[in-house]
């Protein structure tokens, strides 16, 4: 497989995850997916006030309803629009819909008690894209001490073909971006920093793209990982997935976690990223995870590290892809 070097080239890949023919191919556009109609719902004129204390939770939810499933966009103008992230009170994306944010609009939660919670919900839906805006947690206010289950954003329950590009998730209870059952998936340029458990993690996926991000200062409860691919239960697997030119920096747990020792990870692609910490990469119980696909990284230490960190326990191997360069074989399509 080839490394890309601009936009074009990821949308090459994107598409070159899904079978030759199949509609669901030409539909996905990964990184460059947009809106396919020109309608467009202002938050605002659904009564959503954007001024740091309103509770603009149900202003929001209406327009995303008036949008859903027609290709259109949701757009939230600068402002800091307050929401609810409790289970029963979140924001939900339905399919075939943009959310777009301009450059200075957040969307800040209500602190709660619950163990759950995400900003964002995207539960079985197909062709939805979140572009730009930046997305706050409750990790300073939370009002409870259990649990380790508050997202970002939470993409779950068989969804296809999301596109999450320039969002940034940061200081939430649990994952800044959590995925579970999801097909094609492309994490474009998006940031998530100082969340409490993981930037990202990955429990249970299929095509999965993360391209230009930044992942760092996770940490606060285990594993606190960059990125964590790792299944929950025996029947989940995680396969065809490509992390390349982003950048893990200060986390607590490591750059980059692939732990399977409950379930399959495969095909799994890590080059041209740049690492910095203690633990840069730490792969575990994953046989199927090549060697030869990890490689073009770099290093750049700013503290101290233990060399045993970088340990590969199927086949033990120091320095695992860390400016090793991708040859032939790494170059080869996986899929």
């Amino acid at each position: 497989m080839t490394c890309f070097t601009n936009i074009s080239a990821v949308l090459a890949f994107s598409l070159a995850l899904l079978p030759l023919g199949s509609a669901a191919a030409e539909r996905f556009r990964g990184c460059n997916a947009g809106p396919t109609s020109k309608l467009t719902v202002n938050v605002k004129s659904k009564g959503a006030k954007g001024n740091g204390r309103t509770d603009d939770t149900k202003a929001i939810q209406s327009a995303i309803d008036e949008v859903a499933g027609t290709g259109g966009t949701v757009y939230i103008p600068d402002g800091t629009y307050r929401v609810r992230a409790e289970k029963s009170k979140r924001l939900r994306l339905k399919s075939n819909m943009t959310l777009k944010f301009s450059s200075k609009a957040t969307l800040k939660m209500f602190p709660t008690d619950q163990k759950v919670y995400s900003v964002l919900w995207i539960p079985k839906a197909n062709d939805v894209t979140v572009r730009g805006g930046t997305l706050i947690g409750d990790r300073r206010a939370h009002k409870g001490r259990g649990g380790e289950w508050g997202f970002g954003v939470a993409i779950q329950k068989g969804s296809e073909r999301i596109t999450i590009a320039r969002v940034r998730a940061r200081d939430m209870w649990g994952d800044g971006f959590y995925v579970d059952d999801a097909t094609d998936l492309a994490f474009c340029s998006v940031r998530a920093e100082r969340n409490r458990r993981q930037g990202l993690s990955i429990i249970h996926g299929n095509r999965i793209l993360v391209t230009r991000s930044i992942f760092r200062d996770t940490g606060g409860t285990r594993p606190g990982a960059g990125i964590d691919l790792e299944p929950d239960k025996p029947h989940q697997r995680i396969t065809n997935v490509r992390i390349e030119r982003s950048k893990f920096i200060n986390n607590e747990g490591g750059g980059i976690m692939i732990a399977g020792k409950k379930a399959r990870v495969s095909r799994v692609q890590i080059q041209k990223n740049e690492f910095g910490g203690a633990r840069p990469l730490l792969i575990e119980y994953a046989p199927r995870v090549a060697e030869s696909h990890i490689c073009s990284n770099q290093y750049r230490p700013f503290q101290r590290i233990d060399m045993k960190m970088f340990e590969k326990v199927s086949r033990p191997r120091h320095t695992i892809g860390m400016q090793k360069p991708c040859n032939s074989v790494a170059q080869k399509r996986l899929w």
